[in-house]
């Protein structure tokens, strides 16, 4: 079945079956808390900043075309690359669990050499959040068909100001897996019921 994704409305489909996305789930069960410093710019930033590093990991971006305000966040990744020396199976991929009916983006998967297990992980252009580990439960179990049970989560938060900080999660996540699932009911029944 062909998983299909639009941008405008961040709504993913599979054979024309609406999925839930890991984000909309997270955010209508109110993990998130107070959003209201999520604004357009933050947004914009993010996106680019996925951009940017997608392009760079697939060997397709130009340097010289780069806006200088997303120059640090590159800085501060190339930084990670080097120290961390990631080898990616997976980026910027979109997948979805059909059984369960959800759906997200992996930003990446795959190895690192400071790191024993295959890893899942998520670009941040902002703070730090406790419903990340959440969301990179879910993720881990939108892979779970290709990488291994053990698979260790990481949030990278990159900076403006060119550092990084590399966030690991406990390898056993039974309760940020469970709590994605509580919230992932809560949007389906929002979805069903309150139209």
């Amino acid at each position: 079945m062909t998983l299909s994704f639009d941008a405008d409305t961040h709504t993913y489909t599979a054979g024309g079956v609406p999925l839930v996305s890991v984000t909309t789930a997270i955010k209508s069960a109110g993990l998130m808390g107070d959003t209201s410093f999520y604004t357009e710019e933050s947004r914009d930033r993010g996106t680019a900043v996925h951009w940017v590093t997608e392009r760079f990991d697939l060997g397709t971006l130009d340097c010289e075309l780069i806006d200088e305000a997303l120059a640090p966040y590159l800085a501060a990744y190339e930084r990670f690359r080097q120290e961390h020396g990631p080898v990616w199976s997976h980026v910027e991929t979109k997948t979805a669990d059909l059984a369960l009916h959800y759906a997200g983006t992996v930003d990446r998967a795959g190895r690192l050499t400071t790191c024993p297990h295959p890893v899942v992980l998520d670009i941040k252009s902002g703070g730090p959040a406790a419903w990340h580990r959440v969301q990179l439960s879910a993720y881990k179990r939108l892979l779970a068909a290709e990488l291994p049970a053990l698979i260790t989560r990481y949030a990278l938060y990159l900076s403006s100001e060119g550092t990084y900080r590399l966030e690991a999660f406990p390898l056993d996540d039974r309760e940020d897996w469970q709590t994605f699932q509580a919230a992932l009911a809560v949007a389906q029944w929002k979805r069903r019921y309150l139209k």
